[in-house]
């Protein structure tokens, strides 16, 4: 890992506390890196969301076939199963879009940070 990303990790564990000390140029860096880091985490929070909302969609579907006399058993377990794996993934997926809402908040103390560095 380079200087400059060891650079933002460090500030990004301190949650950009102490970020006025730096000049334009690693302020720019900063907020051009963190950016694209908002970017990678909106997608991969659109590929949760519907691999969740699938899983969800499927869920409802077998449901009605549960309460037919043939092959009733093997979508009961289905349906478990699909249940058991939908509860766990509620929690981390709120648990993600926290965790993406904080860094979406982040992108807003080195903007200001930037913002006032060019405002001197």
């Amino acid at each position: 890992m380079g200087k400059t990303m060891e650079l933002y990790e460090t500030h990004l564990k301190g949650n950009f506390s102490g970020i006025d000390a730096l000049s334009t140029d690693e302020l720019s860096f900063l907020l051009a890196v963190h950016d694209k880091k908002v970017d990678y985490f909106k997608e991969e929070r659109k590929m949760h969301f519907l691999a969740f909302m699938l899983v969800t969609l499927l869920f409802f579907i077998i449901l009605p076939r549960t309460f037919e006399d043939q092959y009733r058993l093997a979508f009961v377990l289905v349906e478990a199963l699909l249940f058991v794996l939908m509860v766990p993934y509620i929690f981390y997926y709120a648990w993600y879009e926290n965790r993406l809402r904080k860094l979406e908040s982040l992108y807003f103390v080195i903007f200001e940070a930037a913002s006032q560095r060019g405002n001197k």
